[in-house]
């Protein structure tokens, strides 16, 4: 819980110094060639904390995902944008609540998520959304992510990540990735 508190915490405080300084933050932003728009999709796997078998047995889940993140910076440091992702497979879980059996198939997690990146090569990121399914119950999502990138040219950069997903009285999803996006606009 106070890792939590920590991070939400940064994240307020980052934001708010987006207030101040907006002028040069402005400045800064017309002399780099990146652009405020950015792109990335990213491959990887989940794994599903709380996964079963068809029967109700714990088992290690782990599943094929994609990821498709938008970012608008509105500096080199600060981001706000729409991260999904896609578990490409179905798959049972066990809710906390009922400790009932549920099937979810081929969940689509969309969440607003606040980037901070300190410096050239690391960001981090807190989020909020949710998580649907076909036929299924919509899950309140926290997200935390860490994205470590390496600019190759012109604006295009080849990132791997780290996300862990908080679905509120459900279960909790781990995805490993790597990616690639492209930072573009004015």
């Amino acid at each position: 819980m106070k890792n939590i508190k920590f991070f939400m915490l940064l994240l307020a405080l980052s934001f708010s110094s987006i207030c101040f300084g907006q002028e040069e933050r402005e400045e800064e932003m017309e002399q780099e060639s990146e652009g405020r728009h950015s792109v990335a999709f990213v491959l990887g796997h989940a794994r599903i904390g709380q996964g079963r078998d068809a029967e109700g047995n714990k088992q290690f889940t782990s599943v094929p995902s994609f990821a498709i993140d938008y970012n608008y910076w509105f500096s080199e440091v600060y981001s706000l944008g729409l991260h999904t992702d896609f578990l490409n497979e179905n798959f049972f879980i066990e809710t906390e609540d009922e400790g009932q059996l549920i099937e979810r198939e081929r969940p689509i997690a969309p969440a607003v998520m606040g980037t901070y990146k300190p410096g050239e090569h690391w960001s981090f990121g807190l989020g909020f959304g949710g998580e649907f399914a076909k036929g299924g119950e919509t899950y309140f999502v926290t997200r935390f992510a860490i994205e470590y990138g390496v600019e190759i040219r012109n604006g295009w950069e080849v990132l791997g990540s780290l996300t862990q997903d908080f679905r509120a009285k459900a279960y909790n999803v781990t995805s490993l990735g790597i990616g690639i996006e492209k930072r573009f606009g004015k």
